[in-house]
């Protein structure tokens, strides 16, 4: 795929947004930064990332924003609450580059994880992973399935409402819709990328319910397969104002024999904001050489 900026944006001094641990290439229009990707399965290293104490472009200091004496963000603080009581999730979150579990590698987001497939399902994993992991819905600018936008070290937003929770990913420019007014998931739905979701709140955390989902969504880069069939549960806590952690259950009974879990932990970006990333004039599929 290749990032487009907005006219005029300091696009040029961030970062290239390729998949982690996988690949990039040369033909994307991409800026580099400082600071090494790290590349599974021996494919060539044309981009690297910027880490996100340098990768931010925009600085704009926000005065509910903790701070210590000399000015700096106070991650440590407490976890602001909405007026109702409610941790606040709100704010631009990030997965720590390096920490596992990856989305790529030799088991993406299952490192360390006992996952049972079904045969055939072990079948497609397996062979994603011979082919090097070419076909991922990226490649045409289709979007990730919800765990591996999540599992991308990139930067992400939330906003939260009363009624309902919105996640913008900066990667490519796509959005979600978690509903918490109490609303029933519809009867009849055509099948989406992201699904449909439901949330509630258990004490300080906040669980979505998820269904609806397309075929073959990919999990994460490495290739773990998902069906129409997926039911995903996450559950979001806010420990402190600077660090979110999310647990995803992933039940899908004709992709495996049981459901399994994976969590993921998330650092605030303060004082920043989103950039546009748009996935435009796709040249990847053609030079991807698999197996």
């Amino acid at each position: 795929m290749t990032t487009v900026p907005h006219a005029g944006s300091a696009f040029a001094s961030r970062r290239c947004s390729a998949e982690p641990g996988l690949r990039t290439f040369a033909w994307r229009r991409c800026s580099a930064g400082p600071g090494p990707r790290t590349l599974a399965f021996g494919l060539v290293l044309v981009c690297v990332l910027a880490s996100p104490a340098v990768a931010q472009w925009l600085h704009v200091p926000q005065s509910a924003t903790p701070r210590t004496a000399d000015g700096t963000p106070d991650l440590t603080a407490p976890a602001p609450r909405t007026p109702d009581g409610k941790p606040d999730l709100s704010g631009i979150w990030q997965r720590p580059r390096g920490v596992p579990p990856g989305s790529g590698g030799r088991d993406g987001i299952a490192a360390g994880v006992e996952v049972l497939f079904q045969p055939s399902a072990e079948a497609v994993y397996k062979a994603r992973g011979e082919n090097n992991s070419k076909g991922t819905p990226s490649e045409r600018c289709l979007p990730h399935g919800i765990t591996k936008a999540f599992s991308v070290p990139e930067p992400f937003k939330i906003v939260q409402t009363r009624a309902l929770v919105l996640v913008l990913h900066e990667e490519f420019n796509h959005h979600r819709q978690i509903f918490t007014d109490g609303r029933r998931a519809p009867t009849r739905r055509a099948p989406t990328w992201f699904g449909y979701s439901r949330g509630t709140w258990e004490g300080d955390t906040l669980v979505v319910d998820t269904t609806g989902f397309v075929d073959d969504t990919w999990l994460d880069f490495r290739g773990h397969p998902a069906t129409d069939a997926l039911h995903l549960v996450e559950r979001y806590r806010r420990r402190d104002f600077g660090h979110l952690e999310a647990q995803f259950t992933i039940d899908d009974p004709k992709a495996y024999l049981r459901p399994w879990n994976v969590t993921m932990t998330f650092d605030l970006l303060p004082d920043t904001e989103l950039i546009e990333h748009i996935c435009d004039n796709e040249r990847d599929a053609a030079h991807i050489v698999g197996k």
